[in-house]
């Protein structure tokens, strides 16, 4: 075992035994039960960091295996910077890792219940997923991310248009569980929300909502933002 799965382990049993992660989890589980779904099958997770040598990103990993355990399912990966030894211990942990960077860009499917797993990512990678998906199926997902609420009280609506238009305008329609932020180390996962789209609230949606639906551009010189390369530098 090496010393990066030693780690990542021991972090994960810390996490698995913390009163955040059991408010996490109920607050899935009300999301379930309000989307009458009884399960999740695969989850998905963009900007999870290099676990290797950040501390605050090993805990959101664990946080992740502990949701991949308890619901039995898969778990597809990505982050651009991850290196080999990552890949490896990702692998190892039974974590399929993406090879391209997708963006963001993920087509859930309709027999599949996803969990969105973006802890304190780029609001850009929100925006461009809702825009993949955009339509009723987004009641077939909870995204795990930055508080909706809080992104758009933290800049003007002009700034949003561009950058993150589709959660502007999603957000009417959606559901914002709030996490409780007790775990010991409260800037791993401040700020950070539940969100669902009930079909009681996606019902109610004006009759051409889901015709808006141009793909999402963005400024250049937003570098919180990484965009796909031409060529992976991923291990295949």
């Amino acid at each position: 075992m090496t010393v990066v799965t030693r780690r990542t382990l021991l972090a994960k049993e810390e996490t698995v035994a913390s009163d955040f992660c059991s408010s996490v989890l109920v607050k899935l589980s009300e999301g379930l039960n309000e989307l009458t779904n009884l399960d999740i099958k695969e989850i998905i997770c963009y900007g999870l960091g290099s676990f290797a040598d950040s501390v605050t990103s090993r805990y959101q990993f664990a946080l992740l295996l502990a949701l991949k355990e308890h619901f039995s399912t898969s778990v597809l990966i990505y982050d651009p910077i991850f290196n080999d030894t990552e890949i490896d211990v990702l692998e190892e942990l039974g974590c399929q890792v993406i090879t391209i960077n997708e963006e963001g860009k993920h087509k859930i499917q309709s027999h599949h219940f996803t969990l969105l797993y973006l802890p304190h990512c780029p609001k850009q990678l929100i925006n461009n997923f809702l825009w993949t998906n955009w339509g009723p199926e987004l009641q077939n997902c909870i995204i795990f991310s930055n508080s909706f609420s809080r992104i758009i009280e933290s800049q003007p609506k002009r700034f949003l248009t561009q950058s993150a238009g589709y959660i502007l305008n999603i957000f009417p329609y959606t559901e914002e569980l709030e996490i409780d932020n007790c775990f010991r180390y409260n800037d791993i996962f401040n700020d950070t929300a539940i969100h669902i789209f009930p079909q009681k609230k996606l019902n109610s949606v004006p009759q051409n909502f889901w015709d808006l639906c141009e793909e999402p551009k963005y400024c250049e010189d937003d570098t919180e933002f990484i965009v796909q390369k031409l060529v992976s530098t991923l291990k295949v």
